[in-house]
């Protein structure tokens, strides 16, 4: 079986746990990730002060070869939901049953705001819930269908492992549970 690729897009002033912690544990599970920067920056600068060097351009990224689009939150989310080319991509792995749109925080806000999650169980941070159409769950992390949300930052361990069961399966997601000690 061909390994499933996933891509998480970053600007300035993302919430890094959001994008580091879907990162390694899709890494761990074998699921080829990469950070793509949006503002096709060489460096990113995250909420907290974190730098990320050395990031894939998007303006050179071809999604198609993609399986998982994630969009993290943190005050970046304003450039992905002013971006054209973003909320095609959203729509694009939001809508298509064989890839998987993953938003968390205020990230999670942006497919609502699309209509994505017209009759679907979703989360993302309370502050920006809106009229979605879709069933608001006040919990770490959502899975229906095609579409994995996350509620914040400390959502972010289950929103990754539930990414982990749309993409490989429940039991590499049980796996790496196990192994990073989320479980006991």
């Amino acid at each position: 079986m061909e390994s499933k690729k996933a891509a998480i897009l970053l600007a300035d002033n993302f919430e890094e746990v959001e994008a580091t912690v879907p990162y390694d544990l899709l890494n761990r599970a074998g699921v080829k990730t990469d950070l793509i920067s949006v503002k096709n920056q060489k460096t990113v600068k995250g909420n907290v002060g974190m730098h990320y060097t050395d990031l894939m351009m998007m303006k050179d990224t071809d999604f198609d070869d993609y399986d998982c689009l994630i969009i993290p939150g943190g005050d970046g989310y304003v450039v992905f939901a002013n971006d054209p080319h973003v909320l095609d991509l959203i729509k694009e792995f939001g809508t298509n049953p064989n890839k998987v749109l993953g938003a968390i925080c205020a990230g999670a806000s942006i497919p609502g705001k699309l209509g994505l999650y017209d009759g679907k169980n979703y989360t993302c941070v309370p502050g920006l819930n809106g009229e979605f159409g879709g069933n608001y769950e006040k919990v770490h992390a959502v899975m229906d269908g095609n579409i994995v949300t996350g509620i914040s930052v400390g959502g972010a361990y289950q929103f990754a492992l539930d990414l982990i069961k749309a993409l490989v399966s429940d039991e590499k997601a049980a796996e790496i549970a196990a192994s990073t000690c989320w479980v006991l």
